[in-house]
């Protein structure tokens, strides 16, 4: 093991709150700032692990196979705002890999 790596043990209830907690940042949450942690290459690694220790495993890597229109909606209209109200603008290149990121595990049409 890496002496980065650290190993937790965790209940099921726990990972099913630690799964909301992730998907209500990045989908309902309206707070522009969100987008930080929305679109987080560590929490995204992190809700992958989740996914994985599951007991909806392969069920639940399916189910984000499938487009999430509403979803993509919800982030499009959160990085519109942040564009809105920021002095400092993404490029467009910078706006689609947050928009990717942002819908994780999701995947976009």
């Amino acid at each position: 093991m890496d002496e980065n790596e650290k190993k937790i043990i965790v209940t099921q209830a726990e990972i099913s709150a630690l799964k909301k907690l992730i998907m209500y940042v990045k989908f309902s949450c309206d707070d522009v700032e969100s987008l930080e942690y929305a679109g987080s290459y560590a929490i995204n690694s992190f809700f992958d692990k989740l996914i994985a220790i599951d007991y909806l495993g392969d069920f639940e890597r399916k189910f984000y196979d499938i487009p999430n229109p509403d979803n993509e909606i919800a982030v499009t209209n959160k990085i519109n705002k942040y564009q809105h109200d920021s002095l400092n603008k993404m490029s467009d290149e910078t706006m689609r890999e947050v928009f990717k990121q942002c819908l994780h595990p999701f995947k976009p049409r």
